[in-house]
């Protein structure tokens, strides 16, 4: 179970992290995760337990690709405590387990900069339409 690599349009539309970084990424399909989640991140690896387009128009893939960023910037145990105290003071606060996941920070800015990318991606064909 090698995974695949990011393609050279993926890399280039993918602008939410470093082309460099974006080399190094390994996607790897799954049957499922668990939670019903469609992605999960660690470290450069991406699990996706659908398919994505490779054409790099997936919001999902953009999205897993943040916390790719997430994890270089914090280093492993840096993103990992980040992120589980996150979840743990948002747990405490909101007592459901689903609403204290979509208040991860992490999560959070990984919605946001998706957000910004669609955004930026739209921009492109509109700019190219004209």
């Amino acid at each position: 179970m090698a995974g695949r690599s990011l393609n050279e349009d993926e890399i280039n539309s993918y602008d939410v992290l470093s082309p460099e970084l974006a080399r190094r990424v390994r996607v790897f399909s799954v049957p499922f995760i668990p939670g019903g989640y469609l992605g999960i991140t660690l470290g450069p690896c991406i699990l996706l337990a659908c398919e994505v387009e490779e054409d790099g128009s997936s919001a999902l893939l953009a999205h897993e690709l943040v916390h790719v960023q997430q994890w270089y910037d914090h280093g492993r145990l840096g993103f990992s405590r980040r992120y589980l105290s996150s979840f743990g003071k948002n747990l405490t606060e909101h007592k459901r387990w689903k609403r204290a996941y979509q208040q991860i920070d992490a999560e959070i800015e990984a919605r946001l900069e998706t957000v910004e990318w669609l955004q930026r991606r739209a921009q492109e064909s509109r700019d190219d339409e004209e």
